[in-house]
């Protein structure tokens, strides 16, 4: 990825994000593409970068192979569906009832219900009790177990992004007898100071996908500063389909 000169419509996250102005590293600073808007370009920082280094730096998705992806209709999610079935993969999607179809529209082709379904059950009668050779484990608390209990054995990859709904324990003995599986966990601070050349080839992906136009600009849901307690609400809650913004 290049850096960008001075000057350059860029967009970034950091401490500070409501002052006035941010001092950002070089590499944290993220060129806008051309015609996108500043709220558009929200998720150019953590969402988007997030679900190519889940599907495919570090998920090494490959065509023929089954992803579940959790919280399909969030931000990341919405990005790691289209990825995962650019790269060919089948996908298997969770989200809410209400959500479906945004999550269809976007190319899944098996959508659970997340608050209802025995999620590691359907996802093996969906894989002819094979498992999902990759899953993105973007929610933590009891979906965890579930994710676990989805992914191949063996060289099935769970990939943790996440944990909004509670953290969850894992033993050796659960490794080696139960769910004998690859867990990688993923932050994006933590890949841009330890692994920056990794962080490089991300970005560099992500903007090919954008100009091959497999990620086009989505629209977030825009609240007003004073709203904001709204939009944390619509989190908490899981009401909220995709990215949502404040605007100053």
């Amino acid at each position: 990825m290049t850096t960008a000169a001075p000057g350059a419509h860029v967009i970034g996250v950091g401490y500070g994000a409501f002052a006035d102005y941010m001092v950002l590293p070089a590499m944290a600073a993220v060129p806008v593409p051309k015609g996108w808007s500043d709220e558009q370009a929200l998720g150019l920082v953590v969402n988007l970068p997030t679900a190519v280094a889940a599907i495919k730096l570090l998920g090494q998705i490959e065509k023929g192979q089954t992803a579940l992806i959790h919280a399909a209709a969030g931000a990341t999610g919405q990005a790691a569906v289209r990825i995962a079935k650019h790269y060919g993969a089948t996908v298997i999607a969770t989200a809410s009832s209400e959500k479906h179809e945004i999550v269809r529209s976007l190319g899944a082709d098996h959508v659970l219900d997340s608050r209802t379904a025995d999620i590691a059950a359907e996802v093996l009668g969906l894989t002819g009790n094979a498992g999902a050779d990759l899953v993105i484990e973007s929610v933590g608390g009891e979906t965890f177990e579930a994710s676990l209990a989805s992914a191949r054995r063996v060289s099935g990859r769970v990939v943790v992004t996440g944990l909004p709904a509670g953290k969850a324990s894992l033993t050796n003995w659960n490794l080696v007898y139960k769910h004998q599986v690859h867990i990688i966990g993923f932050n994006m601070g933590a890949l841009i100071q330890a692994a920056p050349e990794i962080f490089g080839a991300v970005m560099g992906e992500l903007f090919a996908l954008i100009g091959a136009g497999i990620l086009p600009p989505v629209q977030p849901t825009v609240y007003e500063l004073a709203d904001g307690p709204k939009a944390l609400a619509a989190l908490e809650d899981r009401s909220s389909i995709g990215k949502l913004a404040l605007r100053l």
